[in-house]
């Protein structure tokens, strides 16, 4: 199996491993699928405050398995166009888990682990990380990765990266807003990841899932409505256990 799941910090961490290390931690979509669920199933439990998302090897994602490429050329467009909308979808249920996924990020980040990378609340990169998006080179635009690159960068830098002009270390994922750290030394990664689950974990579990909440709740509408309600909940809450600002 490429997934375990196991708990740590007293279980108040689930961490979610996902190893396809001998071919770069590409993806196709049963897999997807698989640490989608694993995810989910993870942050179900609300005894779990955090989940680790750790990607075994020494590259973050490689992207796609461009051994299913060959069988998308004999379908129709709309066929096509319904799997990679099919795809994003299931990026989209990582991205809208109720806790804060923290992740490591090393080595290759390619294609589609760009996406997989965006849908990650909180992760921690080493200086050498290098994001590519070679789509182009084979023949054609990306999809759903083209959308979310296009909407975190400026124009000029999403039309360098969307063509495979240049690619994107560490530091200037972090100065994109891309990744929440950056370690000099990839060795230092692991403690790093550590120190973030640490500090989270000094924030009570209920509390972090509200957080999620308006973030990802300002995101979708532009609006602070759900803020409003989810901020007032947590306040009574806390007035409830004697707690203050």
């Amino acid at each position: 199996m490429p997934i375990t799941v196991t708990n740590e910090h007293e279980g108040r961490v689930a961490r979610v491993r996902f190893d396809n290390s001998a071919r770069g931690n590409c993806f196709d979509t049963p897999l997807l699928q698989e640490l989608t669920e694993a995810l989910e199933a993870a942050a179900e439990d609300t005894s779990h405050a955090v989940i680790r998302l750790e990607m075994a090897g020494r590259h973050f994602c490689g992207g796609w398995d461009t051994a299913s490429f060959a069988d998308l050329s004999d379908e129709p467009e709309e066929a096509v166009a319904d799997r990679l909308r099919d795809g994003d979808a299931l990026v989209d249920r990582i991205r809208r888990l109720p806790v804060p996924v923290v992740a490591g990020v090393r080595g290759r980040v390619i294609g589609f682990g760009a996406g997989l990378l965006s849908a990650v609340h909180l992760p921690v990169a080493a200086a050498e990380t290098r994001l590519s998006l070679p789509e182009a080179r084979f023949g054609f635009a990306p999809a759903g990765v083209g959308h979310i690159v296009t909407q975190a960068l400026p124009r000029a830098h999403a039309y360098a990266l969307l063509a495979g002009l240049t690619t994107a270390s560490g530091r200037e994922l972090h100065s994109w807003g891309l990744v929440s750290r950056v370690v000099e030394d990839t060795a230092d990664l692991d403690a790093a990841v550590d120190e973030v689950i640490g500090e989270l974990l000094a924030v009570p579990g209920d509390t972090l899932r509200s957080i999620v909440q308006v973030v990802e709740s300002s995101l979708d509408t532009g609006l602070p409505d759900r803020a409003y309600e989810t901020s007032a909940r947590t306040i009574v809450r806390a007035g409830r256990k004697g707690g203050g600002s």
